[in-house]
């Protein structure tokens, strides 16, 4: 099963570069096109409003096939396998193919990785399902999708595992990753079938030197800066574009057409980016320059490349917002390369116009998409190796072990979250707690106890009486004509008021019901109904549809019960 998903993962990510290619391409030509000059003005125009014309494709594939909790980022699927739920919509083994593809093709300022990932999982996740696959078994292939795509996406067998393992099953065992290797494994090979090797064939690296580690140190130091910024700013500006615009074909054309306008003033932002770090490797400044060709002669050289660097750094976290959350779909895990490596570039250049040290450029500018990387993401074992991997600098691995760990370090002092978490933690929706992750996954109606005595308000105690005796239930719900749960009334509340007996044969039901406490709806989670359970100190909570029609009982004990079961089940795998 894992070598069937490898494989059907690697040809969708396949299909999905293909048509990127295609599109960039007719892009490429629309921005050179030396025709007539009323066709020339056409095409200028065009290219400018291609974005917009992208994010409105993919919006159409999302909102035809994709559904109203359409994901766009991979937070949704961190809280689906937090909580333990497996099941991921069939479509989304095809809608994040085309979406990705319609935005990122166009020119949109975002990466192709994230709906690959979730293109994958979801490849996992069905094909779990057609073979009925258990849970555990059902998880472990959403992993293998998502290591398969990433592998596939960047040839990088290692990078996909360690990604898949660090950041959506972070609680793996040595037993679940020995799938996740094959089918990050054969992906690659499939991958490089089909493609190209991905990797900056640019990047030659050098050996690093000891001189150099304590700029390391602050290289570091400064990618989690980066990072930071880049996550707080993908936070703010992804809530403030979705709360100011509400209405989605207003967010669309607004966010569409301040995107347009941002690449015809920045145009290094323009899709994903790979291209520009390969010029930045082979230090081709001159053909960064030329972007803004069109820029008065007047202008200074070092102007012109000191405006497109601050904008790579700074810009792109605002591009790729705009691009996801106008309507657009992409991810941030070519951003943070492409900052990272632009970073990386400054902070060396910077170093070098000070006269201190002479230091190597293209290492830095290696370790920069790492320092970066880890610091948006929280995967220091992934940066490393998958950047070691695309970039062929496995000569730079103390360098990047060293910027990897103080990002990740200095990164979480200055914010506690990686970008996929951060929605999640400040919506109290992800819970690092093992026992609330477990009771989370468990929903109410699964554990309900139906087989109840119903009694009426109007029932006296000694008609009740054999009733009770016959069934040795321990608590009773009170219910009127429609079926709606008025009360509830405990057995020993019940047998006391029967040693009454100068008020036995007159005492209704109603006289000795209570208001019921903790009233919980099937939808609810057992974590909310263990924390109802402490808050009222009672045995049994009872269940209410939304329509208020009384559905059962849930007990604590069976809960406990349940709870043990999960945990032995969890540790044996």
């Amino acid at each position: 099963m894992a070598l069937l998903i490898g494989i059907i993962a690697a040809l969708g990510v396949a299909l999905m570069h293909f048509l990127v290619v295609t599109l960039t391409t007719f892009s490429g030509k629309l921005e050179s096109y030396n025709g007539s000059p009323l066709l020339k003005v056409c095409a200028t125009v065009l290219f400018f409003f291609l974005p917009l014309t992208g994010l409105f494709l993919s919006h159409c594939v999302q909102h035809k096939w994709g559904g109203r909790h359409y994901a766009k980022s991979l937070s949704p699927l961190i809280l689906l396998l937090h909580r333990r739920k497996f099941s991921i919509p069939g479509s989304e083994m095809f809608t994040h193919l085309l979406s990705s593809a319609f935005s990122v093709g166009c020119g949109g300022s975002a990466g192709l990785e994230a709906p690959s990932v979730l293109t994958g999982s979801a490849v996992g996740s069905n094909t779990a399902g057609f073979l009925h696959a258990d849970s555990r078994q059902r998880q472990l292939l959403i992993g293998c999708g998502a290591a398969a795509a990433i592998s596939a996406c960047f040839s990088s067998p290692i990078g996909g595992v360690l990604f898949a393992v660090e950041v959506l099953m972070p609680s793996f065992s040595v037993g679940a990753l020995v799938p996740i290797l094959m089918s990050s494994a054969v992906a690659t090979v499939v991958s490089r079938v089909l493609s190209n090797h991905f990797g900056f064939n640019l990047a030659i690296t050098v050996p690093w030197r000891t001189d150099a580690v304590p700029f390391y140190f602050i290289c570091g130091l400064v990618c989690a800066v980066i990072g930071v910024y880049v996550i707080k700013t993908a936070y703010k500006l992804g809530a403030a574009v979705k709360s100011r615009l509400r209405n989605h074909w207003v967010r669309l054309f607004t966010g569409g057409l301040l995107l347009c306008v941002l690449l015809a003033l920045f145009p290094v932002l323009r899709g994903q980016g790979y291209i520009y770090i390969e010029q930045l490797f082979s230090g081709n400044l001159s053909a960064l320059g030329k972007l803004y060709a069109f820029l008065p002669d007047a202008v200074p050289q070092w102007l012109i490349l000191t405006v497109l660097i601050a904008s790579a750094i700074f810009a792109k976290v605002v591009g790729s917002v705009l691009t996801v959350d106008s309507g657009g779909d992409g991810g941030i895990f070519a951003p943070s390369m492409f900052i990272g490596a632009f970073t990386g570039f400054a902070f060396a250049r910077l170093i070098n116009l000070t006269g201190i040290i002479q230091l190597q450029e293209p290492n830095f500018i290696v370790v920069g998409m790492c320092g970066v990387f880890t610091a948006v993401m929280r995967a220091p074992l992934t940066g490393i190796f998958l950047i070691a991997e695309v970039t062929g600098g496995y000569t730079l691995l103390v360098p990047l072990m060293i910027v990897s760990a103080v990002s990740w370090f200095a990164a979480r002092r200055l914010e506690p979250n990686s970008i996929y978490r951060k929605a999640l933690a400040e919506n109290n929706l992800l819970n690092d707690d093992r026992d609330q992750v477990m009771l989370q996954s468990l929903p109410v109606r699964l554990n309900i106890e139906r087989d109840f005595i119903a009694l009426a308000p109007d029932d006296t105690i000694s008609n009740m009486r054999k009733l009770v005796e016959e069934h040795k239930k321990e608590i009773f719900p009170v219910i009127d004509e429609h079926h709606h749960l008025v009360g509830v009334i405990h057995t020993e509340k019940m047998f006391s008021a029967m040693l009454e007996h100068a008020v036995y044969d007159f005492m209704l039901i109603y006289d000795l019901m209570e208001s019921p406490h903790g009233l919980l709806s099937p939808d609810d989670d057992l974590a909310w109904a263990m924390a109802n359970f402490d808050r009222y100190n009672v045995k049994y909570l009872p269940v209410c549809s939304s329509g208020g029609k009384f559905e059962g009982f849930i007990s604590r004990e069976e809960i406990f019960s349940k709870y043990r079961r999960i945990v032995r089940d969890a540790d044996s795998y």
